[in-house]
């Protein structure tokens, strides 16, 4: 049975939770977007009826004063034929503003409209000292009765045009103006309260973006930078273990092929000088044989600390193959990579390895030509560790010590048995090296 993904469980709990966030988030953002498109059309709707009734409010004063201008005019006709047009328009001006005297009052009782339940209002229409609504009453009457007067020309001295014409000119002029004044009110404390509300709708709408990013982005961009963090530093270990040796520490035979193809690219370039050490353990074999696999194990692994210890820091160590090593130096010729060898040969051989196993290296070195492959300049070094390995062990041996010996290296090996186990070792041996 396959083992639990912890992983996936420590995912689960944060992804239902991020959902749950960001579902309620959209929750309250639809919620607040469909508050605000209400309160946006309720707004709209305010402002069209209170235009609406502000403009009849309005045309109150000037179809009053058209009234009375009609009855001056009716009076002072001469002809017949146009006190009988004058009439005509007078009732047409009669019938307008006893029309919006109606549409006003039933504004006013209508429970939706703007106005409604205002006491202000009701005290202007139904109430003294003003009582409007009576007053509109007697002066539509009065018009009325004073229009449709039988005989010829009305007089001026006439009782009802002279009721009309004060009644309309005083106090219905001035009633009509504190309803107008009082519908303006209203409108502008209407449209305040529902601008609050919109303001209101529009700082919860931020309040609630402002939310998102606090419990649901910044959560979220806190978790995929982790996620990110960790998938780096991962992925550099694993980097990492892809081209260290597991055994030594060292870099293995696939760092070799990208960094030394670097360097012999760089030293073309710049044109530096660039040298190589090979190096393996004399008689390794010996070492496992007679003190177990785990002591050449250990002995590998403190050659390994010792080398890195005495190189510098633009120095590359590689495990070349089974006991054998490649130092590779940067900016160093031939006439100074030789001391190094010697440093490292005269460390090794100078103090015993765990267990007190005695032990030496014989090293081969040679200088990066102009040109050259890494094929070749690995073929020179390693053709000088076998001079190094033929000449008795235990030393060093440079490239141009050995010039024009590349075909005597063959049988050299082959009489002496090989080179020490310095040749790639076998995949069940492994462990040793």
């Amino acid at each position: 049975m396959p083992p639990p993904k912890t992983g996936s469980r420590r995912a689960c709990p944060f992804k239902r939770n991020l959902t749950l966030r960001y579902l309620a988030a959209l929750s309250l953002a639809a919620l607040l977007s469909v508050a605000t498109y209400a309160v946006f059309r309720d707004v709209m709707a305010s402002i069209d009826h209170a235009a609406e009734i502000t403009a009849i409010s309005g045309s109150q004063r000037l179809l009053t004063q058209r009234v009375l201008a009609q009855c001056l005019l009716l009076a002072a006709a001469d002809d017949e034929e146009a006190r009988r047009d004058i009439r005509a328009h007078l009732l047409r001006a009669v019938k307008r503003l006893e029309d919006n005297h109606a549409r006003l009052l039933a504004d006013l009782s209508d429970p939706e409209s703007l106005v409604a339940h205002s006491r202000e209002l009701a005290a202007i229409y139904f109430q003294p000292p003003l009582d409007l609504d009576a007053r509109m009453r007697f002066f539509i009457k009065s018009t009325r009765e004073f229009a449709q007067a039988d005989g010829g020309r009305p007089a001026l001295s006439d009782p009802k045009f002279l009721n009309v014409l004060a009644f309309g000119e005083n106090e219905l002029l001035q009633d009509i103006s504190a309803v107008v004044q009082a519908y303006q009110r209203r409108a502008v404390s209407r449209l305040t309260t529902l601008r609050r509300m919109e303001l209101g709708a529009t700082v919860a709408m931020l309040v609630l973006l402002a939310g998102v990013g606090v419990f649901l982005l910044r959560p979220m961009v806190a978790r995929i930078c982790a996620d990110r963090s960790r998938l780096t530093a991962a992925n550099q270990a694993l980097t990492e273990l892809a081209v260290t040796d597991q055994l030594t520490g060292a870099h293995n035979r696939l760092k070799f092929n990208e960094v030394m193809t670097q360097e012999i690219h760089r030293a073309k370039r710049y044109d530096t000088p660039l040298s190589v050490i090979m190096f393996d353990i004399d008689h390794f074999k010996r070492v496992n044989d007679e003190h177990g696999h785990a002591a050449g194990d250990a002995m590998l692994r403190e050659l390994t600390d010792r080398v890195r210890r005495s190189i510098r820091r633009v120095d590359w160590l590689f495990r070349y193959g089974g006991e054998e090593f490649v130092v590779a130096a940067p900016h160093t010729p031939l006439a100074r990579a030789v001391p190094l060898a010697e440093k490292l040969r005269a460390l090794v051989a100078a103090t015993p390895f765990p267990g007190a196993i005695h032990g030496s290296i014989s090293l081969g070195v040679a200088q990066a030509r102009p040109g050259e492959t890494v094929e070749s300049l690995m073929g020179r070094v390693d053709a000088a560790l076998y001079a190094a390995k033929n000449s008795g062990r235990n030393r060093v041996v440079a490239d141009a010590q050995v010039e024009g010996e590349g075909e005597e290296k063959g049988e050299a090996e082959d009489a002496s048995g090989g080179r020490g186990g310095s040749s790639p070792p076998d995949p069940l041996d492994a462990g040793s090296g």
